[in-house]
């Protein structure tokens, strides 16, 4: 069942986000439960239980909120085995030695299309800086991607929305299964923010407003440590084996 992880009781702050993996492409929005018309007497109890239901999700998405530390900090990234959409001859990207925003979006996601444009303009106000790359991996709605109409879709939405980016694909799959394994990926979207030694940093799981400048600032906090001189890339680490611990 695919459906936004809260519902719309704080609009401006609320985080939306679609469940992985999918059991059936449905997009079902969760509402907040009927209001009993004027006059209808006592509110049911079910009324009162979804109620509470209703405001406590209010508190866990609203102005200020705490996210939990995900289960992926401090845990290492081996190399990604993705293509590129442009280029499929093109060398995987590396993540050692650069500061990474590694997203994980689909153009069928709704929460995802709202949230790529402001990573790109992320990228695009870091585009001096380059210690930083952001990787953005387009995925299909589940299971084994179709390249040829995986790349078409891609390019349709980026050209639409104006978005200049490189798009990566994951079309067999073993990155996002990887990820689902080792790294708690169960939503789209998802952020991981990369230290330049392949160690997760910090998590983002799906789309609230104001990430953008949350992430802005923990990635100039790496990039400001960020050595002059990048390390020689060390052997190719399949993303599923490279997991024990996080001191590498």
């Amino acid at each position: 069942m695919i459906r936004p992880l809260r519902g719309r009781a704080s609009a401006a702050h609320a985080v939306s986000r679609i469940v992985w993996p999918p059991r059936a492409p449905v997009w079902r929005r969760r509402s907040p439960p009927a209001i009993p018309s004027p006059g209808s007497g006592r509110l049911p109890v079910h009324f009162l239980i979804g109620l509470i239901g209703v405001l406590v999700a209010t508190v866990a998405s609203g102005c200020g909120a705490v996210r939990e530390k995900h289960p992926a900090v401090g845990r290492r990234v081996g190399r990604l085995p993705l293509v590129s959409l442009a280029d499929p001859t093109r060398a995987p990207p590396r993540l050692t030695g650069r500061v990474t925003l590694l997203n994980f979006w689909g153009t069928w996601c709704p929460p995802c299309r709202r949230e790529l444009p402001t990573l790109v303009r992320l990228a695009e106000r870091l585009a001096d800086k380059p210690g930083f790359q952001l990787v953005a991996v387009s995925c299909g709605g589940g299971g084994p991607d179709d390249l040829e109409e995986l790349t078409g879709d891609t390019r349709r939405f980026l050209e639409s929305q104006k978005l200049a980016i490189d798009a990566w694909g994951d079309p067999d799959g073993f990155t996002r299964m990887a990820f689902t394994d080792a790294y708690g990926f169960n939503a789209f979207p998802t952020t991981y923010l990369v230290g330049p030694d392949a160690t997760i940093r910090r998590v983002w799981t799906g789309y609230r407003a104001g990430d953008e400048a949350d992430m802005a600032t923990a990635v100039l906090g790496l990039l400001k440590d960020l050595p002059a001189a990048e390390p020689a890339e060390g052997p190719t680490v399949p993303v599923a084996l490279s997991t024990a611990g996080s001191g590498g």
